[in-house]
Formats: structure tokens, C-alpha cells, sequence
């Protein structure tokens, strides 16, 4: 790797780094806004009122032990510091390592994302292609306006549909949670795939709208550059021609836009696992807004921050990988 590449590596990752410490810092003082005081979520609202008046001491000792007794500056001190070492606090509810409680939750909410983004990505492409492919026809329209339609549809409405359409009235999926209980083995995957179905179709379809209307302009765009014409021009057949010469160029733009998909789908979803009452990182940041509990907010917002910046990594080093313009510097030579 030479200089050149080097000094651009260093600073991408620079700013991808000053981005973390950004949102982190303003998670911080965000949160601190928020009316309430969190010890009143800590002890409950009855007995915060009796300590208030009987008790005040009681109340400087919880706020000493939490830090909530020092300034927000001290705060915003030792959170960094704390932040440094991996240390994202305990649970003001619980008294749980934040990180322990993230890292559950998140690996719940991915079993929703993966095969979202995964089926998204693939019908999203061949579906996009084929209305590219026959842009005009029959199978176009009918392709590009359902896709509208969908994309129109907010994620949450879709998922109140489904729920209508597939719980009340067919009686055919679960109207929520991760599993039945009390299963093992076989049984428990069976039933928990059962449970995923509905949200993931979901959340696939709220996705696979805007992948297919980007893969059809894409496909169309390519249809147009010389080498497709020329290989037209040497009589190879319209099968060879899209999936050898006109795919490859044209699902370039689209690993962007999938990867990017893989960060913004978490936030995207916490108002579907609340519909679904999925406990992932959706109804974990719910709870916590409502009992006013700083580092699981802290946290939480923290780690999608994360997420979507290696989503751009990733986007990144993919489109580096598939291009040899990006990899060699072609572009930004021009």
C-alpha cells in the first residue's frame, strides 16, 4: 500500500472515529434534557415522593452512587473515559451491564435483519432486473407499480396490515413475541421461524421496494453504454448478454445501498419489534425512554451509531473490491 492510499485510509478512518465520538457526545447531553429525574425511576414514584420529604438523604446517597450528584461536565468526563475502556455502565433498572444487555438484544434483532437484508437484496436484484429488461412491457409495469405502491407504505403500516391480514383474519402467524415457551431443540427452531416469518417478511418487502426501483434504473442506464451495444451487435443471445455483460455492471451501484441497509434497517425495525413485540434493541430502547434509564439510552443509541458506520466500511471495502477504479484511484485521479 502506498503513501497516497495509506494517508486516505487514515482518514477516513479519522473522521469515522470523530463520527462515533460526535453521537456519543450528544447522546450524552440529549439525554441529560429529558424531563424526569431518573431516581424517580429507580425507587418508583411513590416512594420517591416519601424520601423526598422523609428522607432526602437517602436520595444524595443513590445520586453518589450513580454519579448523578456531579456535574454534567464530570459526567461527560467519566463517560468518555469509561467509554475508552468498553465500559457503557449498569442499568439504572436492573443494575445489569449495559454492554451485556446490548449485545442480547442486538443479536435478537438480528435474527430479523440478516434474512430481511439477504432476501431483500436478491429478489431486489432480479426483480429489478427483469422489469429493466423488459422496460415497457407488461411485466415492467405490473413489476415497477407494486414496487411504488410498497415503497409508499410506511414499515409500521405494513406490519399492521400483515397483522390483519395474516393473524386475524387467516389465523396463520403468531400475533407476537419470539416463541411459544416451553420448547427445545427441533421444536423451538421450528417455532421460532414460525414467529420470524411475519416480521422479517415485513421487513423484507419495505426494502425490496426501493432495491427493485434502483436495479431497474441501473439495468436500464447499462442497457444504453457502448459494450452492450456491441456485444449485441455480435449476435450473443439476450440471456448471455444480461446475466454476462449487463448484471455484473449494474448491481455494482447496489452494494452501497444494501450495506447501508444493514445499519439503517436496525433503527428502521425497532417500531416493527414493538409491533410484533419482539425483544430486540426496539422494545429495549421503548423500556428505557420510558423509565428514564440513561446508560442503556446511552448505549443503545451508541451501538446503531456503530453499526451504520460499518456498514460504511464495509460499503467501502465492497465497492472497492468489485471496482478496480475505486480500488486502483481511477476516479479520484479525474
Amino acid at each position: 500500500m502506498n503513501y497516497h492510499k495509506q494517508m486516505k485510509l487514515g482518514k477516513k478512518v479519522l473522521f469515522y472515529l470523530l463520527t462515533i465520538w460526535l453521537v456519543a457526545s450528544f447522546n450524552f447531553f440529549l439525554i441529560r434534557f429529558m424531563p424526569g429525574d431518573p431516581l424517580e425511576h429507580l425507587v418508583g414514584t411513590e416512594d420517591y415522593l416519601y424520601l423526598t420529604t422523609a428522607h432526602p438523604e437517602v436520595l444524595e446517597e443513590l445520586g453518589a452512587k450513580y454519579g448523578l450528584d456531579k456535574s454534567a461536565l464530570h459526567q461527560y468526563g467519566t463517560y468518555l473515559f469509561r467509554l475508552c475502556r468498553g465500559d457503557l455502565g449498569r442499568s439504572y433498572k436492573n443494575n445489569l451491564p449495559v454492554l451485556d444487555i446490548i449485545l442480547k438484544k442486538l443479536g435478537r434483532t438480528f435474527r430479523l435483519i440478516v434474512p430481511a437484508v439477504l432476501l431483500a437484496a436478491v429478489l431486489g436484484i432480479l426483480l429489478g432486473a427483469a422489469a429493466g429488461w423488459n422496460q415497457g412491457h407488461r411485466s415492467d409495469r405490473c413489476i415497477s407499480r407494486l414496487a411504488l405502491i410498497i415503497y409508499a407504505i410506511p414499515g409500521y403500516c405494513l406490519g399492521m396490515i400483515g397483522l390483519m391480514i395474516f393473524c386475524f383474519w387467516l389465523g396463520i402467524a403468531p400475533t407476537g413475541g419470539m416463541s411459544s415457551g416451553g420448547l427445545s431443540g427441533g421444536a423451538y427452531i421450528k417455532d421460532l421461524l414460525w414467529h420470524m416469518a411475519l416480521p422479517v417478511g415485513v421487513l423484507t418487502l419495505s426494502k425490496l421496494s426501493y432495491n427493485v426501483l434502483m436495479m431497474r434504473s441501473s439495468i436500464i442506464e447499462t442497457i444504453k453504454e457502448d459494450h452492450i451495444l456491441m456485444a449485441k451487435t455480435r449476435g450473443f443471445s439476450d440471456c448471455r448478454i444480461l446475466f454476462r455483460h449487463v448484471l455484473p455492471n449494474a448491481a455494482l451501484p447496489m452494494i452501497p445501498i444494501i450495506t447501508m441497509q444493514t445499519g439503517s434497517i436496525i433503527s428502521g425495525s425497532m417500531m416493527l419489534e414493538q409491533l410484533f413485540n419482539w425483544d430486540g434493541m426496539g422494545l429495549l430502547v421503548y423500556k428505557a425512554i420510558g423509565g428514564n434509564d440513561y446508560p442503556i439510552l446511552q448505549g443503545s443509541l451508541l451501538v446503531l451509531t456503530i453499526c451504520v458506520v460499518l456498514a460504511n466500511l464495509l460499503s467501502d471495502f465492497l465497492c472497492a473490491l468489485s471496482d478496480p477504479r475505486i480500488k486502483d484511484g481511477v476516479w479520484n485521479e479525474r
